[in-house]
């Protein structure tokens, strides 16, 4: 089992703000308000507008690991299918 710090890379989730932009930070689950934050030295992200996937399901599931909601992971993590080391491709 991943360590939760894995789970949640390369975001920060927290209850108060703590970088500045609070309001693009911001993200409502429930009655509570939490502020995520993408780590800058993370190579691979693209920062601008989340989509709707990304901000409805995606972003849910960081805060709920962070706030020890959930332990299981289906949107923040890959699912890495192992190959047939013998499989043969057809053209």
């Amino acid at each position: 089992m991943k360590p939760k710090a894995c789970k949640l890379w390369p975001f920060k989730v927290l209850t108060k703000p703590e970088f500045g932009s609070a309001n693009q930070a911001a993200y409502n689950y429930g009655e509570n308000t939490f502020f995520v934050y993408a780590d800058p030295l993370c190579s691979g992200l693209k920062y601008g507008e989340p989509s709707w996937e990304f901000a409805s399901s995606t972003l849910k599931e960081f805060i709920e690991i962070a706030m020890g909601f959930r332990s299981d992971q289906s949107k923040t993590t890959a699912n890495i299918g192992f190959p047939q080391p013998y499989a043969r491709f057809r053209i």
